[in-house]
């Protein structure tokens, strides 16, 4: 674990209000060094199938539900040699009624979709920027009839990517403790305001969010399989990730 790094889990859930069951279908680890002032994500598909350490193999978007953050944590380190600090997990609605709140965000899509929506039917963003609110984001990283996994997290990146630059538009950072107050109550993490005010001027230093680095466990660091109960997982080649 280098010095002066924070590693942050971001993770969505598919729960809604008054569901008890969830998975966390969106897992994207946020690296951010304090001293080097630098930031990066990596996603990571939900469908990565592994051992969770006391438990049994299953896909790596069930671990928090079965054992909370610390069998996450135990996961991570078991198969990629990552310390997780802190996580920030938010279900659906709350990702939608934060998007809402203020005001929508403009999401720089890296490639033209077309998927099914509810409602709707064929439903298209083309590549560029797309403003959204929080119903059209949900529906954007969730689509799932035209595209994979790997091309889920891509967009998972993007609407995080539009949520920043949305932040500092309104001076997110110089009003971060009202902010925080707000949101907190959308999220369920383990982040107190004592462990994000010392981020805040890190933040501010990287600036545009387009300097954090991108990267993705994609189809060169995985294997198709199917278990013996019939469900299609992805293997994962560990030394690769």
């Amino acid at each position: 674990h280098p010095q002066d790094q924070v590693n942050i889990l971001l993770m969505g859930s598919d729960q809604r209000l008054g569901e008890i069951g969830f998975r966390t279908d969106t897992i994207i680890l946020l690296s951010i060094n304090t001293r080097k002032l630098t930031a990066s994500m990596v996603s990571f598909p939900r469908d990565l199938y592994l051992y969770l350490p006391g438990y049994t193999y299953n896909r790596i978007n069930t671990a928090m539900y079965f054992g909370g953050f610390p069998l996450l944590v135990q996961t991570f380190e078991q198969h990629f040699g990552v310390n997780i600090d802190h996580y920030i997990l938010v279900g659906l609605d709350a990702f939608m009624e934060t998007i809402d709140s203020l005001g929508g965000i403009a999401v720089e899509a890296g490639e033209t979709l077309t998927d099914f929506r509810t409602g709707v039917g064929d439903y298209t963003v083309p590549a560029g920027e797309f403003l959204m609110d929080g119903t059209t984001a949900l529906w954007y990283v969730r689509a799932r009839y035209s595209t994979s996994d790997f091309d889920r997290t891509r967009r998972q990146q993007e609407v995080i990517v539009a949520l920043a630059k949305r932040l500092l538009s309104m001076n997110g950072l110089e009003n971060a403790d009202e902010l925080y107050d707000i949101y907190h109550r959308n999220v369920s993490t383990d982040l107190k305001w004592l462990d994000l005010a010392p981020l805040v001027p890190v933040l501010a230093r990287i600036g545009d969010p387009d300097n954090i680095q991108h990267y993705y466990v994609g189809r060169g660091h995985v294997i198709p399989w199917t278990t013996p109960g019939g469900a299609m997982v992805l293997l994962p080649q560990e030394y690769a990730i």
